[in-house]
Protein backbone atom coordinates (compact mmCIF):
# COMPACT_ATOMS: atom_id res chain seq x y z
CA UNK A 1 0.00 0.00 0.00
CA UNK A 2 1.55 3.21 -0.95
CA UNK A 3 1.85 5.70 1.68
CA UNK A 4 -0.94 8.33 2.21
CA UNK A 5 -0.27 12.02 1.57
CA UNK A 6 -0.13 14.54 4.19
CA UNK A 7 -3.43 16.01 5.38
CA UNK A 8 -4.73 19.29 4.70
CA UNK A 9 -7.86 21.31 3.26
CA UNK A 10 -8.78 22.31 -0.16
CA UNK A 11 -8.34 26.40 -0.14
CA UNK A 12 -9.06 29.10 -2.81
CA UNK A 13 -8.37 32.28 -3.56
CA UNK A 14 -9.38 35.16 -6.07
CA UNK A 15 -6.40 37.11 -7.98
CA UNK A 16 -6.48 40.85 -7.87
CA UNK A 17 -8.12 40.45 -11.97
CA UNK A 18 -10.48 38.08 -10.42
CA UNK A 19 -9.72 34.83 -11.56
CA UNK A 20 -10.01 32.06 -8.84
CA UNK A 21 -7.45 29.81 -8.40
CA UNK A 22 -7.40 26.40 -6.20
CA UNK A 23 -4.35 24.73 -3.47
CA UNK A 24 -3.92 22.73 -1.00
CA UNK A 25 -2.34 23.72 2.27
CA UNK A 26 -0.67 21.76 4.80
CA UNK A 27 -0.35 23.04 8.16
CA UNK A 28 3.06 23.20 10.45
CA UNK A 29 3.61 20.58 13.13
CA UNK A 30 2.78 22.14 16.35
CA UNK A 31 2.16 25.43 14.74
CA UNK A 32 4.26 28.31 13.61
CA UNK A 33 4.34 31.40 11.16
CA UNK A 34 6.34 30.27 8.07
CA UNK A 35 5.13 28.73 4.97
CA UNK A 36 6.58 27.68 1.73
CA UNK A 37 4.42 28.44 -1.80
CA UNK A 38 4.82 25.87 -4.10
CA UNK A 39 4.63 26.69 -7.47
CA UNK A 40 4.60 24.07 -10.41
CA UNK A 41 6.07 23.90 -13.71
CA UNK A 42 4.27 24.51 -17.91
CA UNK A 43 0.98 22.74 -17.87
CA UNK A 44 1.66 21.18 -14.32
CA UNK A 45 -1.14 21.43 -11.84
CA UNK A 46 -1.06 21.59 -7.56
CA UNK A 47 -1.14 17.67 -7.16
CA UNK A 48 0.80 15.70 -9.65
CA UNK A 49 3.97 15.61 -8.61
CA UNK A 50 4.33 12.92 -6.10
CA UNK A 51 7.53 14.76 -4.54
CA UNK A 52 4.53 17.36 -3.48
CA UNK A 53 3.63 14.77 -0.73
CA UNK A 54 7.09 13.83 0.82
CA UNK A 55 8.37 17.76 0.70
CA UNK A 56 5.23 18.85 1.97
CA UNK A 57 5.66 16.41 5.15
CA UNK A 58 9.28 17.46 5.56
CA UNK A 59 7.86 21.00 5.87
CA UNK A 60 5.30 20.13 7.90
CA UNK A 61 7.91 18.42 10.69
CA UNK A 62 9.98 21.42 10.45
CA UNK A 63 7.10 23.78 11.82
CA UNK A 64 6.58 25.12 8.39
CA UNK A 65 3.35 25.11 6.78
CA UNK A 66 2.98 23.72 3.02
CA UNK A 67 0.78 25.49 0.40
CA UNK A 68 0.94 23.76 -3.48
CA UNK A 69 -1.38 25.67 -5.52
CA UNK A 70 -2.68 26.13 -9.03
CA UNK A 71 -1.44 29.51 -11.08
CA UNK A 72 -3.31 30.15 -13.96
CA UNK A 73 -0.63 28.24 -16.20
CA UNK A 74 -2.18 25.13 -15.08
CA UNK A 75 -2.29 21.62 -17.59
CA UNK A 76 -3.14 22.62 -20.75
CA UNK A 77 -5.83 24.17 -20.85
CA UNK A 78 -7.85 25.46 -18.03
CA UNK A 79 -11.14 27.25 -17.59
CA UNK A 80 -11.07 29.85 -14.59
CA UNK A 81 -14.13 31.34 -12.90
CA UNK A 82 -13.66 35.32 -13.71
CA UNK A 83 -15.67 37.42 -11.33
CA UNK A 84 -16.35 40.95 -12.35
CA UNK A 85 -16.81 43.65 -10.45
CA UNK A 86 -20.54 44.00 -10.78
CA UNK A 87 -20.69 40.33 -9.77
CA UNK A 88 -21.13 38.68 -12.74
CA UNK A 89 -19.46 35.34 -13.28
CA UNK A 90 -18.09 34.06 -16.22
CA UNK A 91 -15.47 30.62 -16.99
CA UNK A 92 -12.57 32.45 -19.09
CA UNK A 93 -9.95 29.75 -20.90
CA UNK A 94 -5.88 29.59 -20.01
CA UNK A 95 -3.77 27.07 -19.11
CA UNK A 96 0.11 26.48 -20.39
CA UNK A 97 -0.27 26.94 -23.62
CA UNK A 98 -2.14 30.34 -23.06
CA UNK A 99 0.28 31.13 -20.17
CA UNK A 100 2.61 34.28 -19.82
CA UNK A 101 5.29 34.63 -17.28
CA UNK A 102 4.54 37.84 -16.01
CA UNK A 103 1.16 36.68 -15.02
CA UNK A 104 2.61 34.70 -11.74
CA UNK A 105 2.86 38.15 -9.66
CA UNK A 106 -0.57 38.52 -9.47
CA UNK A 107 -1.17 34.80 -8.78
CA UNK A 108 1.66 34.36 -6.09
CA UNK A 109 0.54 37.97 -4.73
CA UNK A 110 -3.05 35.94 -4.16
CA UNK A 111 -1.60 33.21 -2.32
CA UNK A 112 0.50 35.45 -0.16
CA UNK A 113 -2.22 37.62 0.95
CA UNK A 114 -4.20 33.89 1.53
CA UNK A 115 -1.60 32.82 3.88
CA UNK A 116 -1.48 36.31 5.86
CA UNK A 117 -4.73 35.83 6.63
CA UNK A 118 -4.08 32.61 7.79
CA UNK A 119 -1.69 33.96 10.45
CA UNK A 120 1.66 32.74 8.37
CA UNK A 121 4.42 35.90 7.89
CA UNK A 122 7.46 34.60 6.17
CA UNK A 123 7.12 32.91 3.23
CA UNK A 124 9.89 30.15 1.59
CA UNK A 125 9.05 30.03 -2.35
CA UNK A 126 9.56 27.01 -3.92
CA UNK A 127 9.27 26.41 -7.69
CA UNK A 128 9.70 23.44 -9.89
CA UNK A 129 10.78 23.67 -13.72
CA UNK A 130 8.92 26.82 -15.39
CA UNK A 131 7.56 27.16 -11.55
CA UNK A 132 11.13 27.60 -10.67
CA UNK A 133 11.44 30.93 -13.19
CA UNK A 134 8.20 32.06 -11.74
CA UNK A 135 9.43 31.97 -8.26
CA UNK A 136 12.87 34.31 -8.97
CA UNK A 137 10.85 36.36 -11.02
CA UNK A 138 8.41 36.87 -8.26
CA UNK A 139 11.27 37.37 -5.81
CA UNK A 140 12.69 39.88 -7.95
CA UNK A 141 9.72 41.50 -8.78
CA UNK A 142 8.21 41.91 -5.46
CA UNK A 143 11.67 42.05 -3.36
CA UNK A 144 12.48 39.67 -0.58
CA UNK A 145 10.17 41.72 2.09
CA UNK A 146 8.59 38.50 4.02
CA UNK A 147 10.19 35.66 1.72
CA UNK A 148 13.02 33.90 3.80
CA UNK A 149 14.74 31.60 1.09
CA UNK A 150 14.23 30.47 -2.09
CA UNK A 151 14.02 26.39 -3.62
CA UNK A 152 14.25 25.82 -6.86
CA UNK A 153 13.64 22.42 -8.43
CA UNK A 154 14.98 21.47 -11.56
CA UNK A 155 14.90 25.31 -13.01
CA UNK A 156 14.61 24.94 -17.07
CA UNK A 157 17.10 26.57 -19.59
CA UNK A 158 14.03 27.07 -21.53
CA UNK A 159 16.16 28.73 -24.37
CA UNK A 160 19.51 26.99 -24.42
CA UNK A 161 17.06 23.90 -25.11
CA UNK A 162 14.87 25.15 -27.82
CA UNK A 163 18.40 26.47 -29.52
CA UNK A 164 19.74 23.11 -28.86
CA UNK A 165 16.45 20.95 -30.63
CA UNK A 166 15.69 23.43 -33.54
CA UNK A 167 19.12 24.68 -34.58
CA UNK A 168 19.21 27.22 -37.17
CA UNK A 169 15.40 26.68 -37.64
CA UNK A 170 15.17 28.99 -33.98
CA UNK A 171 14.87 32.07 -35.36
CA UNK A 172 12.68 31.10 -38.19
CA UNK A 173 9.92 29.59 -35.12
CA UNK A 174 10.54 32.94 -33.15
CA UNK A 175 9.36 35.04 -36.83
CA UNK A 176 6.43 32.82 -36.87
CA UNK A 177 5.07 33.36 -34.02
CA UNK A 178 5.91 36.84 -33.52
CA UNK A 179 4.16 37.34 -37.35
CA UNK A 180 1.24 35.33 -35.94
CA UNK A 181 1.01 37.79 -32.76
CA UNK A 182 1.47 40.74 -35.25
CA UNK A 183 -1.90 39.56 -37.09
CA UNK A 184 -3.87 39.16 -34.37
CA UNK A 185 -3.59 35.47 -33.91
CA UNK A 186 -1.70 35.32 -30.89
CA UNK A 187 -4.02 32.39 -29.29
CA UNK A 188 -3.24 29.93 -32.16
CA UNK A 189 -1.08 27.62 -31.93
CA UNK A 190 1.90 27.33 -33.61
CA UNK A 191 3.33 24.49 -35.70
CA UNK A 192 3.93 21.27 -33.94
CA UNK A 193 7.84 20.98 -34.34
CA UNK A 194 8.44 24.81 -32.74
CA UNK A 195 7.27 23.49 -29.41
CA UNK A 196 7.27 20.17 -27.84
CA UNK A 197 4.12 20.62 -26.54
CA UNK A 198 0.68 22.15 -27.65
CA UNK A 199 1.67 26.37 -27.23
CA UNK A 200 -0.13 29.50 -28.54
CA UNK A 201 2.24 31.99 -30.54
CA UNK A 202 1.90 34.47 -27.80
CA UNK A 203 3.09 31.79 -25.17
CA UNK A 204 5.66 30.84 -27.52
CA UNK A 205 6.91 33.79 -27.64
CA UNK A 206 6.91 35.23 -24.37
CA UNK A 207 8.61 31.81 -23.59
CA UNK A 208 11.29 31.97 -26.28
CA UNK A 209 11.26 35.86 -27.51
CA UNK A 210 13.36 38.72 -27.19
CA UNK A 211 13.65 39.31 -23.39
CA UNK A 212 11.85 36.79 -21.88
CA UNK A 213 11.87 36.11 -18.32
CA UNK A 214 12.94 32.35 -19.28
CA UNK A 215 16.35 33.89 -20.08
CA UNK A 216 16.81 34.10 -16.49
CA UNK A 217 18.77 30.49 -16.54
CA UNK A 218 19.58 30.70 -19.66
CA UNK A 219 22.70 29.71 -17.92
CA UNK A 220 24.10 27.71 -21.58
CA UNK A 221 24.14 31.69 -22.71
CA UNK A 222 23.00 31.30 -25.83
CA UNK A 223 21.21 34.62 -25.19
CA UNK A 224 22.19 35.74 -22.03
CA UNK A 225 25.36 36.91 -20.79
CA UNK A 226 24.36 39.14 -17.37
CA UNK A 227 22.12 37.77 -14.90
CA UNK A 228 20.88 40.45 -12.87
CA UNK A 229 17.86 38.61 -11.73
CA UNK A 230 20.07 35.82 -9.86
CA UNK A 231 22.72 38.65 -8.81
CA UNK A 232 20.18 40.15 -6.94
CA UNK A 233 18.44 37.17 -4.90
CA UNK A 234 19.64 38.14 -1.40
CA UNK A 235 18.19 35.09 0.46
CA UNK A 236 19.51 31.78 1.43
CA UNK A 237 18.64 29.01 -1.81
CA UNK A 238 18.67 25.15 -1.94
CA UNK A 239 18.58 24.15 -5.81
CA UNK A 240 17.74 20.23 -6.98
CA UNK A 241 18.82 19.07 -10.21
CA UNK A 242 18.38 15.43 -11.49
CA UNK A 243 20.95 13.56 -13.44
CA UNK A 244 18.81 12.47 -15.87
CA UNK A 245 17.25 15.81 -16.31
CA UNK A 246 16.57 16.87 -19.38
CA UNK A 247 16.18 20.80 -18.76
CA UNK A 248 19.03 22.19 -19.33
CA UNK A 249 22.12 22.36 -21.46
CA UNK A 250 25.52 20.39 -20.09
CA UNK A 251 26.12 18.41 -17.01
CA UNK A 252 23.83 18.90 -13.76
CA UNK A 253 26.98 19.68 -11.53
CA UNK A 254 28.44 22.55 -14.52
CA UNK A 255 24.09 23.88 -14.38
CA UNK A 256 24.37 23.79 -10.03
CA UNK A 257 27.98 25.39 -10.63
CA UNK A 258 27.07 28.50 -13.33
CA UNK A 259 23.57 29.38 -11.08
CA UNK A 260 25.33 29.13 -7.98
CA UNK A 261 27.94 31.58 -9.41
CA UNK A 262 25.37 33.67 -10.48
CA UNK A 263 23.96 34.47 -7.02
CA UNK A 264 26.76 35.97 -5.45
CA UNK A 265 24.49 37.82 -3.03
CA UNK A 266 22.23 34.99 -1.82
CA UNK A 267 23.79 34.15 2.05
CA UNK A 268 23.94 30.83 1.76
CA UNK A 269 23.83 28.08 -1.05
CA UNK A 270 22.66 24.74 -1.55
CA UNK A 271 23.34 22.92 -5.00
CA UNK A 272 22.13 19.20 -4.76
CA UNK A 273 22.25 16.61 -7.54
CA UNK A 274 20.01 13.61 -7.40
CA UNK A 275 21.69 10.56 -8.44
CA UNK A 276 19.10 8.96 -11.50
CA UNK A 277 16.25 11.25 -10.80
CA UNK A 278 14.38 12.54 -13.81
CA UNK A 279 12.77 16.33 -14.17
CA UNK A 280 10.38 15.34 -11.57
CA UNK A 281 12.15 13.28 -9.68
CA UNK A 282 10.00 10.21 -9.90
CA UNK A 283 11.30 7.43 -7.59
CA UNK A 284 13.46 9.48 -5.93
CA UNK A 285 11.29 11.72 -4.25
CA UNK A 286 12.59 10.39 -0.73
CA UNK A 287 16.06 11.22 -1.90
CA UNK A 288 14.92 14.47 -2.75
CA UNK A 289 12.90 15.18 0.40
CA UNK A 290 16.21 13.91 2.77
CA UNK A 291 18.24 16.73 0.85
CA UNK A 292 15.90 19.35 1.90
CA UNK A 293 15.43 18.11 5.06
CA UNK A 294 19.08 18.44 6.22
CA UNK A 295 19.31 22.21 3.89
CA UNK A 296 16.16 23.28 6.24
CA UNK A 297 17.83 22.04 9.56
CA UNK A 298 21.06 24.14 8.52
CA UNK A 299 18.89 27.09 7.78
CA UNK A 300 16.32 27.48 9.58
CA UNK A 301 13.86 29.36 7.34
CA UNK A 302 10.79 28.57 10.27
CA UNK A 303 12.60 29.93 13.26
CA UNK A 304 13.12 25.94 14.86
CA UNK A 305 16.33 24.50 16.27
CA UNK A 306 17.79 21.63 14.48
Amino acid sequence: MKERGPAGELCRVMTRDRLELQGFLVLPEGGGDTAALHVHGLDGNFYENRFIDHLARVYARHGIGFLTFNNRGHDYVADLLHEAADGRSEYRQFGGMYERLADCVPDIEAWTGFLRGRGFRRFVLQGHSHGAIKATHYLVAAGPGDVVALVLLSPSDDLGLARQRLGTGFEPAVARAKAMVDRGQERELVPAGDFPYPTSAGTFLDTLGPGSLAGVFNLSRTDRREFPELGSVSVPVFLAVGTKDETFVGTPADYVAAIRAAMRSAPSFEGSVVEGAPHNYLGRESVLAAALDRWLAGVRPGGREA
